[in-house]
């Protein structure tokens, strides 16, 4: 049986091959009905072969959109299968599945019209394309100022998942503004005057240039942005976010993961969105308007920490129950793409949360 985490399959593009899992699913949806579908893959190392063998083994009609994004992908209407792993290391690959532009399990929403966001970005902006779908993409329309286009691995020490190339390109450029995606372009950072940007200060800009009063965000999203809007929580997933968004029909959702969405009829965040709405004031309104916006964000002291759960004691799932420090916020969880412990902490003093977490590192024998 197959295993579907947060966000479709994923395991070391390796295991992905022996297991001969491309086969698995196209065999799968074909023994269901489908008989046509689209395909892309974010070009990381190994993704070819897998869609060589998904390709292989599905007998009916395949629309092979080749190195692109998933936002892309998801647009497409029908059934569409994007091999990648987003922000994973370039030694992991995977599939997701979409349905009329909706991840897994959501099959009974209207498509969406379809336009050309790629006209709508200036072709001199800094985009940092993590070796991705997205490089190939603006390379083949003549951008002039994208990097890490291809010519290394996927999101290794670049893109959305090391936003620290950015900085140090616009630093280096004098460039006052840059944007980064992650590998198939769902995720987004950004540099700004002289900093990256955290994900609640871009749900902050966004929020508020379309004047938003609600946004849904994910659990681990910083309390802090209860003070410029009001926050509707959902649970860690973009499948979680975009439920909640639809549930109680709000139009902008956001992860502290750098992922942002849009439109309640979409099933995947999208890169490109962000970067179109925040250059577009950028150049309309400057960066000192922008600047000002951020000023009006004053976040909560949080730690985040991502430990193996291989390095952890037989028993740490009984601490972490038994866990429940006063004035202190927490979300534990597992990852659903990696064998990793995610724990965020979170409160208005820092002391306060210094404290506790020195004392659930001290229960589960790790360093502080």
């Amino acid at each position: 049986m197959l295993k579907f985490g947060t966000s479709g399959i994923r395991d070391l593009t390796t295991k992905l091959l022996k297991n001969h899992v491309a086969k698995e699913i196209a065999q799968s949806l074909y023994t269901v009905g489908w008989q046509e579908l689209s395909i892309a893959r974010d070009g990381r190392t190994g993704s070819e072969k897998l869609m060589e063998e998904f390709i292989k083994f599905f007998p009916g009609t395949i629309h092979n959109l080749g190195i692109t994004t998933t936002p892309e992908l998801a647009s497409q209407n029908g059934l569409a299968v994007m091999i990648t792993a987003s922000h994973n290391p370039c030694q992991y690959c995977g599939f997701k599945i979409y349905l009329n532009h909706f991840e897994q399990s959501t099959l009974d929403l209207l498509p969406v019209p379809n336009y050309n966001k790629f006209n709508m970005i200036p072709k001199d902006i800094v985009i940092d394309c993590a070796n991705g779908g997205l490089g190939h993409k603006l390379k083949s329309m003549g951008f002039t100022k994208i990097v890490n286009c291809g010519d290394g691995e996927i999101n290794q020490g670049c893109g959305a998942t090391h936003p620290e190339f950015l900085a140090e390109y616009c630093k280096e450029h004098n460039e006052e503004i840059g944007f980064a995606v992650d590998g198939d372009a769902d995720r987004f950072m950004m540099y700004l005057h002289d900093h990256v940007l955290s994900s609640e200060e871009v749900t902050t800009l966004i929020g508020t240039l379309l004047n938003y009063k609600t946004v849904i965000v994910d659990e681990t999203v910083n309390s802090g942005l209860s003070r410029n809007f009001n926050l509707i929580r959902s649970k860690v997933g973009g499948q979680n976010v975009m439920k909640t968004m639809q549930s109680n029909h709000i139009p902008f959702g956001a992860e502290k993961s750098g992922h942002y969405y849009f439109d309640l009829n979409n099933g995947s965040s999208d890169a490109l969105d962000a970067m179109i709405i925040i250059n577009n004031a950028y150049r309309e309104i400057g960066v000192t308007a922008l600047l000002e916006i951020l000023n009006s964000y004053h976040p909560y002291y949080q730690i985040c920490k991502n430990i193996n759960i291989e390095d952890l004691p037989e028993n740490y799932e009984t601490v972490i129950t038994s866990f429940n420090p006063h004035k202190i916020r927490k979300v534990i969880r597992k990852s659903g793409t990696e064998p990793i412990l995610r724990i965020m902490l979170e409160g208005k003093k820092q002391k306060v949360v210094d404290k506790a977490w020195k004392s659930l590192a001290d229960q589960l024998k790790i360093k502080a």
